[in-house]
């Protein structure tokens, strides 16, 4: 009777395949920190120096998607990354501060982060799903959402160090 429950490995992943779990744990996961960043962005947000929460979150999901990379395009993808933040903190800077019920607020854009998890949806959902996906395309899509994640992670050290100036 116990070996008849037993599943092997493989049978877990045909079955997480065959149902597109994880393609729709990730989906609720993106669509939820979409909604959630745009209605914070069009209400805008009370600063804090948690502001860099998110873009660490970011971050991390950017660099466990990197698994797939070479370690030339992984090299590659770090100076995309410094880039990103570069131009990410010229966009913070730019960002204004408002008072909202006696809080300072800012307003920012949430295009960035929009971008970044639709490419994060299209990279997983052809790594799990999609195996004669061109070997061409998940490289550029990796190295495009890591300048995104350095964007979003510039941003909001632009803005921390725009509100300590201030």
């Amino acid at each position: 009777m116990i070996g008849e429950l037993t599943i092997g490995m493989a049978s877990i992943l045909n079955i997480i395949r065959a149902f597109k779990i994880q393609f729709y744990i990730f989906l609720i996961f993106t669509l939820g920190l979409i909604a959630f960043r745009v209605i914070r962005t069009k209400l805008g947000r009370p600063y804090s120096r948690l502001i860099i929460v998110y873009p660490l979150i970011y971050l991390l999901l950017t660099l466990y998607s990197s698994i797939t990379l070479t370690l030339h395009q992984f090299e590659f993808s770090i100076g995309v990354y410094v880039f990103g933040v570069i131009v990410g903190f010229i966009i913070g800077d730019l960002t204004t501060f408002n008072r909202k019920y006696g809080n300072e607020s800012y307003q920012s854009s949430a295009s960035v982060a929009f971008a970044w998890s639709l490419l994060f949806l299209v990279k997983w959902y052809a790594y799990l799903y999609q195996p004669t996906f061109p070997p061409l395309v998940d490289p550029i899509i990796t190295i495009t959402f890591t300048l995104l994640a350095g964007i979003i992670f510039g941003q909001a050290i632009g803005i921390m160090f725009k509100h300590w100036r201030s």
